[in-house]
């Protein structure tokens, strides 16, 4: 044991037996006034019972304080995650206790929620590229190694050359294309 330890020891019982006394010398005087002096004594219980209604008052003042917060800043956050996320959340060990557990809450919610819009923000992408034409056929282009693809030519009605013989007959003896004739 070092000497700071062994002081910090002596201290911690030195201030342990001066509760202790402090408690005592309380619990005799209070014996005395409702012996001697019970006006005195009764005024020091109402003084001590509206001590601890300040004490609870104030409590409750910060406790719903406290609550009000979490309505507002905490549980939006935690309502944009999945039911499971939220479980895995609040199941780590000093959640939601005192101001270090509300603010691991957040942190957590924070690094889940990420996650999940960059998931999200991927497929969106994957899916916009899917459709876009021009990002399909540059892709096609590199893993061709290169080569490029020969651009569609515009369509054009045939030239008279061109005729079938279907569309000769038809000519020769009047039919029209509709099949009447």
């Amino acid at each position: 044991m070092t000497q700071e330890e062994l002081e910090r020891r002596v201290q911690s019982e030195t201030d342990r037996r001066e509760a202790q006394r402090a408690a005592r010398a309380r619990q005799d005087e209070r014996k005395r006034l409702r012996d001697e002096d019970p006006w005195a004594y009764a005024a020091q219980d109402r003084e001590a019972e509206k001590s601890a209604e300040q004490d609870q008052g104030l409590q409750s003042f910060f406790t719903n304080v406290g609550v009000q917060h979490d309505r507002i800043a905490i549980d939006p956050l935690m309502e944009a995650l999945p039911v499971k996320e939220r479980q895995r959340i609040m199941g780590i060990e000093g959640a939601g206790k005192g101001l270090d557990g509300r603010k691991l809450v957040v942190s957590e919610a924070l690094k889940s929620l990420e996650k999940h819009w960059k998931a999200e923000g991927e497929k969106e992408a994957q899916d916009k590229l899917r459709r876009n034409q021009a990002f399909r056929k540059q892709i096609l282009s590199e893993a061709r190694g290169g080569i490029a693809e020969p651009d569609l030519l515009p369509a054009f009605s045939p030239s008279p050359a061109d005729k079938q013989m279907s569309d000769i007959f038809r000519e020769y003896y009047g039919w029209r294309s509709n099949g009447s004739g």
